[in-house]
């Protein structure tokens, strides 16, 4: 008895209820694709940090080019003169009061040949030596030019309470001119060139520890300029 052969399967056929297997994906191909990432991310943060760097070193270098063709200076001041043109002590429900008047010129100088300095509001304000106010006074903000040497006037009206201890010293102090004043002049200032201006810094300048005789016969009291608490003397 002869043996038939089976039949060969045609292409495509597939039995059913038979799930088709399909190839296992390869675990290689995730670790590569977050091995790119990685590498991408250190790239670009390599590349960052180079340029933030140059234009750090960059503004650097920019601003020592421009310190030294500018070469910025401080302002210059002097107490030229104070002169007391009124001067009176009455008694008030408050207690002695000081009643007078003074003028005191300031001279400002600017060294900068190429920087112009911008001021802002001034005030100025009189003590004795003990520390006492005598009065003060404030003036707007201006615009010194380059080599320029101004004179600022102030006209200082003053009412102000003394201390029962101080009325006799500052009275025979003025009559006689032995008084010791000080003026503390606090302003801010910048500096400026063509149309542009730089941000005002705070600045102090006490000038003073001369009595007004000595002023009056042409003794100039030190100036002690207090900038960023930084103390320079002219």
């Amino acid at each position: 008895m002869s043996m038939r052969k089976p039949l060969q399967k045609p292409p495509g056929y597939r039995e059913t209820g038979i799930p088709i297997q399909r190839p296992p994906q390869s675990p290689f191909y995730p670790e590569k694709n977050n091995s790119r990432k990685r590498s991408f991310c250190c790239c670009c943060c390599c590349y960052f940090f180079i340029i933030l760097i140059f234009l750090i070193l960059l503004f650097i270098a920019v601003g020592a080019i421009l310190y030294l063709w500018f070469d910025p200076k401080l302002p210059i001041f002097h107490l030229k003169s104070l002169e007391f043109t009124k001067f009176n002590v009455t008694d008030s429900p408050n207690g002695p009061t000081l009643n007078a008047q003074a003028t005191v010129s300031v001279e400002l100088k600017n060294p900068n040949k190429q920087l112009k300095i911008i001021y802002g509001k001034t005030n100025i304000e009189l003590k004795d030596e003990d520390g006492v106010t005598l009065g003060n006074e404030n003036i707007p903000g201006f615009v010194q030019g380059t080599k320029n040497v101004t004179v600022v006037k102030f006209d200082i009206n003053m009412n102000e309470l003394l201390y029962s201890e101080n009325v006799a010293k500052v009275r025979d102090g003025l009559k006689n001119k032995s008084l010791k004043v000080s003026a503390d002049v606090g302003t801010g200032f910048g500096i400026g060139f063509s149309g542009w201006k730089s941000e005002t810094i705070g600045v102090r300048v006490s000038c003073g520890g001369l009595s007004l005789k000595q002023m009056e016969n042409g003794t100039s009291p030190k100036c002690q300029i207090t900038v960023l608490n930084r103390i320079h003397l002219d």
